[in-house]
């Protein structure tokens, strides 16, 4: 994954150590669109995490994310359509808003393990939200339940969706992170309320997870 990272700020293309400057003088109020979208697994699926990229399903999509990190409001608008139907997610009410934060790993990286589970080797991320979304399949509602969005450094190959990551189980193997830290990605994932189930990957019979490759920050 040696790709030069290439994302758009107010229009310009930079490197990330000038985004990062430049962002850290900015208000709080955040405004992210990505496009090069793509689903890992099926909803439905027994493994939606899918770390060796097989159950990938490339499509068409694009997020919008406007949120401010310190009053915790905002709106994040996902769509994608692929292989397993037309998805939009809609999130406008926030638990919490995390920035420059390390996830998920052994620990939990910087927050809650349980807001943060073992499921990623550590990634560092630029902007995390944890609260409610509707979800939308095929124009219909589907459920509403906990989602959790992250702008993160590139932990999946963006051409095969591969990770180098061999499951929760394992996670104490990968003590630092494993990302590309010259490109970034946005993942968002979604699934109903409920109780855990075993066999599927995450535990929940029902589980959407998309990925943004093309970031451009206003």
């Amino acid at each position: 994954m040696n790709h030069p990272m290439k994302i758009l700020v107010l229009g310009m293309t930079t490197s990330l150590s000038l985004l990062m400057s430049f962002g850290s003088a900015m208000a709080s109020e955040m405004r992210i669109n990505a496009t090069a979208a793509t689903q890992i697994g099926k909803h439905d699926s027994k493994d939606r995490f899918c770390y060796d990229g097989s159950c990938v399903i490339h499509g068409t999509g694009d997020i919008s994310i406007d949120v401010d990190p310190e009053l915790k409001s905002g709106q994040i608008t996902a769509t994608f359509t692929g292989s397993d139907g037309q998805w939009k997610i809609v999130a406008n009410s926030f638990k919490m808003i995390k920035t420059d934060v390390n996830l998920h790993g052994a620990t939990g990286g910087d927050v809650d393990p349980k807001m943060s589970p073992p499921v990623l080797p550590q990634i560092w991320t630029y902007l995390a939200t944890w609260g409610p979304a509707k979800v939308f399949h095929n124009g219909e509602l589907a459920w509403m339940g906990p989602t959790h969005l992250m702008f993160t450094e590139q932990v999946r190959d963006e051409k095969t969706g591969k990770v180098d990551f061999k499951g929760p189980m394992n996670a104490k193997q990968y003590p630092g992170s494993v990302s590309n830290k010259h490109a970034v990605q946005i993942h968002i994932v979604s699934h109903p309320m409920g109780e855990p189930v075993k066999g599927y990957l995450p535990p929940f019979p029902k589980f959407l997870h998309l990925m943004y490759d093309d970031v451009t920050w206003h």
